[in-house]
């Protein structure tokens, strides 16, 4: 089993190998390690490189890690595929690589790798080739289920880490100190962690900066937080003191 806890969330991945290592990876361990090391990182680089910096971080990171759940998940299919079809000669090797690289494009669609499994190995075992593709099947929707799993782990850290950075853009937009471009990059950005917050999902699409260059502009929040972006008038000062 796997269980050093000094793993980081990269390694607790590569050193599964094996069908005994699936069967005993820990969801809850891998994204507690990432959510560690996300917080960790993105608060070094925040206070050295400023808040923007730290943003751009931990959305890198997740992006990062969403890309090696996938990889994860090829890898994953190719070990259960050689468990599974251990005696069976009509999924040859070669094909066994193209069913594992290419598993995450059936999601939602596992009647197509049916067909598709079927019409290889029927030229092969025309008796078992319903069998061998229902095998087939079998290990892409465990492997479809447990990627679903560590995705909605990583989009969960995305959805807290969006949420709690939403008070500081808000602040940051209508810092009346800042310049005006500085406080309308952080509107927009904003908008971007209020969505994140909401649809986490949206972190997979681009980098933050570029999902934030491409937000359109909201004409009366941008009002709002160039009105209490204002400095304090000279009677406002007056009746503060």
């Amino acid at each position: 089993m796997i269980s050093a806890t000094s793993r980081s969330a990269q390694q607790r991945l590569d050193a599964v190998r094996s069908l005994a290592h699936l069967d005993a990876f820990d969801d809850a361990a891998y994204v507690a390690a990432l959510r560690d090391e996300v917080t960790a990182d993105a608060k070094d680089i925040a206070a050295t490189d400023g808040a923007w910096a730290g943003v751009e971080a931990w959305d890198d990171r997740l992006r990062a890690a969403l890309a090696a759940i996938d990889g994860y998940a090829a890898r994953s299919m190719r070990i259960r595929l050689d468990h599974a079809l251990a005696d069976d000669t009509t999924v040859e090797p070669p094909f066994r690589t193209v069913l594992a690289t290419t598993v995450l494009r059936y999601a939602g669609d596992l009647e197509t790798l049916r067909e598709r499994v079927v019409s290889v190995t029927a030229r092969v075992d025309p008796a078992g080739a319903a069998a061998t593709a229902a095998i087939v099947v079998a290990c892409a929707t465990t492997v479809h289920a447990a990627r679903a799993a560590l995705w909605d782990g990583v989009l969960g850290l995305a959805r807290d880490l969006a949420a709690a950075r939403v008070d500081h853009a808000r602040f940051a937009a209508r810092d009346p100190y800042a310049g005006d471009a500085d406080r309308a990059r952080w509107r927009a950005a904003r908008r971007d962690l209020e969505q994140v917050a909401a649809q986490p999902v949206r972190i997979a699409s681009a980098r933050f900066a570029d999902r934030v260059a491409a937000l359109p502009p909201d004409a009366d929040a941008d009002a709002d937080d160039e009105a209490a972006a204002a400095p304090p008038s000279r009677e406002e000062l007056i009746e503060l003191d």
